[in-house]
């Protein structure tokens, strides 16, 4: 019974740990879980070691056989190194395609885990990933000593302080890269701290939709300007995007790409936050239909027929964002492209997905050079 105790409490560590993680990060998630009394042990660390040890083939002490119900745990670089992970859990989908982001909802993880994954700077609060098209930002209590003011507007629009200890902040690396990431193909990804042991929980996608500056106080209490990132709920923007997306009733390449180009990153100067959500939505829309569009009934990948018209008597094909990882929101028309469900499937699940998406994107770039 206790051993069967330990192990539900390393695998939902494992669990909020993505599948995987050092021994360190394990140790620090079973005691924020606190789902054991460890205090009553003279070595509890001990007692995770040796329940993984026992649930894995890679071990001597391993008493089944390899692959059954019982061989749970692997050593993912080599017995020893203490990097261990979750069988059939190794960052795979049900095809064994890489998955798009290993992460989910109100889940903890560690940060050295998403950075081991990813890469990006471990210290700062705007990290992006030189290796994927994606921003990490962190936010926590201890960011108000530098004068940082982040904070929930509504259930929907997060303030996000621009980053820079001392002096005016600028437009410059991860400032500029969160004004420019919807123009660039980056994905950002909201995780507040837990206050400790470097644990954060993911809280959603965002999407920029302007700034503002403000005066506030450096780290020395000297008076300054900062730039304050307005940020929406992507899946908020896709969903009532969808809702106009009929409204607009423009067929014209030209006129739908001035749309879907509008400069929706404004500073506040000149438009409010909710005139910016207004437009955010009607160039989400119009990027989409946009794509649509300029694929004249056409898979963009495969080039072959849509598959079936729809009930609006339109041909369907599905918009796919070239450069981000995810499908959904706002985007640059230069980065979609409108392709069958079955290419769509190929590029995001199939062997050659990313080879396949390369190759969509010069075919898209080729395209838009006849267009403009």
């Amino acid at each position: 019974m206790e051993r069967t105790v330990w192990l539900r409490a390393i695998l939902k560590a494992f669990e909020e740990l993505g599948g995987a993680g050092a021994l360190e990060d394990l140790y620090s998630m079973i005691e924020y879980n606190g789902s054991l009394l460890l205090n009553e042990y003279t070595d509890w660390k001990a007692q995770i070691r040796k329940t993984i040890y026992l649930h894995s083939s890679d071990c001597e002490i391993f008493k089944g056989i390899p692959n059954d119900k019982n061989d749970i745990f692997y050593a993912i670089e080599g017995k020893g190194t203490g990097i261990w992970g979750v069988r059939n859990q190794q960052g795979k989908d049900n095809n064994g395609s890489s998955l798009k982001y290993p992460f989910i909802e109100s889940q903890v993880y560690k940060r050295s885990y998403i950075h081991d994954l990813y890469g990006g700077n471990r210290q700062r609060g705007i990290s992006p990933s030189k290796d994927q098209p994606m921003i990490f930002i962190f936010s926590g209590e201890e960011g108000k000593i530098h004068g940082y003011k982040d904070g929930w507007q509504d259930e929907n629009i997060f303030f996000y302080t621009g980053e820079g200890k001392f002096d005016n902040q600028e437009f410059k690396e991860g400032n500029k890269a969160l004004r420019d990431h919807v123009e660039n193909g980056k994905d950002v990804y909201l995780l507040e701290s837990l206050g400790g042991k470097g644990l954060y929980r993911f809280v959603s996608q965002l999407t920029c939709i302007g700034y503002h500056f403000e005066q506030g106080k450096d780290t020395l209490n000297n008076s300054r300007t900062i730039i304050i990132f307005e940020f929406e709920k992507t899946n908020r923007i896709s969903q009532e995007s969808e809702n106009i997306e009929q409204e607009i009733e423009l067929t014209n390449l030209e006129e739908l790409r001035k749309l879907a180009m509008h400069a929706a990153n404004d500073s506040s100067t000149t438009t409010t936050l909710q005139e910016r959500k207004t437009i955010i939505r009607k160039r989400a829309a119009a990027i989409k239909k946009y794509a649509l569009i300029r694929a004249e009934g056409i898979c963009e990948a495969c080039e072959q027929i849509a598959p079936f018209y729809t009930i609006k008597d339109e041909p369907f094909l599905e918009v796919h964002h070239l450069t981000r990882l995810s499908d959904g929101g706002l985007d640059h028309p230069e980065h979609v492209a409108a392709i069958c469900p079955n290419c769509h499937k190929r590029v995001h699940h199939s062997k050659d997905g990313k080879e396949y998406n390369d190759h969509l994107i010069k075919k898209i770039k080729a395209k838009e050079l006849t267009h403009n």
